[in-house]
This record gives C-alpha cells, sequence and structure tokens, in this order.
C-alpha cells in the first residue's frame, strides 16, 4: 500500500469512503471532488522509507528541506557553546521528523504546556526537545510553531529513546526547524542545501576519546 504516515491516515481514509458513498448515491461532481481530495491528502501525508547512511556518529537531517542558516550558538537547554543548523521544510513536504541520531529525550518544552520555567529566548514560540546519546553527547532540536497553517503531531516525551533517523511524529507545513549540535561537532551542511529527513547528512558528532583529546590539548 501507499506509505501514508499514521497521523493523516483518519483523514485519507475518512475522505476516500465519503468519495465512494457519494459517488453510490449519484453525487458524481461532489464525488470526484471528494476522490481528488482523498488522492491530495494521501500525497501531503505520504511517509516513504528513508536509506539511513553508515556513518555510526553521523547527524541525519530531522526534516525535509533546505538548510538556511549554519551558526555559532549556544544550547539553549544547557547553555553550553554549540552549532546551530536551520531548515526550512519544503512546501509539499514530506512533513515527517525524524531524530537526527540514536538518543534519548532528556526534556521537552512546549509553549504554555507543562512548564512554568520560563524558556531560553531561543525557544520562544518553539515545540522543543533536549536529547542526550549514550556517550554523553546532547543536542536540541525545535519547531518554530509561529508559522500557520501548521500541523503538529509529535508524541516525543521525556524518557523516549529513539534510533538514528527514527521517525519522532509530523510537523508541518513549511516550518522552520532548528537543530543545535555540541561545538566539537563536524558540520558539513551548508546554506542552500536540499537535505531528505533520516537520509542526508549534516556533520558528524565526535567521540568521546577526540572530546578528551581536544580538552587535553586546550
Amino acid at each position: 500500500m501507499f506509505p501514508v504516515a499514521p497521523e493523516g491516515r483518519l483523514f485519507v481514509i475518512g475522505t476516500a469512503w465519503l468519495a465512494v458513498i457519494t459517488l453510490l448515491f449519484g453525487y458524481t461532481e461532489m464525488g470526484f471532488f471528494l476522490v481528488t481530495l482523498a488522492i491530495a491528502l494521501l500525497l501531503l501525508f505520504r511517509d516513504f522509507v528513508r536509506r539511513l547512511p553508515p556513518t555510526a556518529l553521523g547527524l541525519v537531517a530531522p526534516a525535509d528541506g533546505v538548510v538556511q542558516s549554519v551558526e555559532e550558538a549556544r544550547d539553549p537547554f544547557s547553555g553550553k557553546p554549540a552549532q546551530r543548523i536551520v531548515i526550512h521544510q519544503r512546501a509539499l513536504g514530506e512533513y515527517n521528523l525524524h531524530a537526527p541520531q540514536e538518543a534519548t529525550v532528556t526534556q521537552r518544552y512546549w509553549p504554555g504546556k507543562g512548564t512554568d520555567e520560563e524558556a531560553d529566548p531561543q525557544l520562544a514560540g518553539h515545540l522543543a526537545f533536549a536529547f542526550e546519546t549514550d556517550e554523553e553527547q546532547a543536542f536540541s532540536l525545535a519547531l518554530d510553531l509561529r508559522r500557520w497553517p501548521r500541523f503538529v503531531r509529535v508524541g516525543a516525551i521525556t524518557g523516549n529513546r529513539f534510533g538514528r533517523g527514527k521517525r519522532l511524529g509530523l510537523a508541518g507545513f513549511g516550518l522552520n526547524v532548528s537543530l543545535w549540535v555540541p561545538d566539537s561537532t563536524r558540520v558539513s551542511a551548508h546554506p542552500g542545501q536540499r537535505v531528505l529527513a533520516g537520509s542526508d547528512l549534516l556533520g558528524s558528532l565526535t567521540s568521546a576519546r577526540e572530546d578528551g583529546l581536544q580538552a587535553a590539548r586546550s
């Protein structure tokens, strides 16, 4: 069957059934309109399998789109020096969100929900997650919710563990997705680069041994 994201199946199936019923009752014009709508929803909520690159410490793109910027920053959760990669989603999707690296969710921030703590200014209007790998490498991921229309269904909560490239949920449409990675990360992404979620590399984390050598040299 055509791969459809779980968040969109109800919309697709419901519209398809309405189309069938409408056509059976002889409402041809409305029926064909609903058929067209069902096909459009099918394409909108598509979720094709992505081929994961073999690089163990590689950071894969969390969203389909174009890299807008790569800049020095501070991680909004830890406050440590970081590199921030901003990806603007493709207007016509896919809108599936993928984990950049195998890691556990350590914190979650959703404006006005579940917390009274004042967040880092970088997270204003964002749904954000802090992750930590087995090697205690921390990175953060945020979705800009200030753009309309939007449809965000990300069920990741604190304690959830995701494999590299695994699906986190669905976030659309045409959002900016920000990824903060440790300052020592070898970032290969550059502005203007087109990337596919769960497939294309943005760079690679350094190992604990490499971090130790860098610390000794400094």
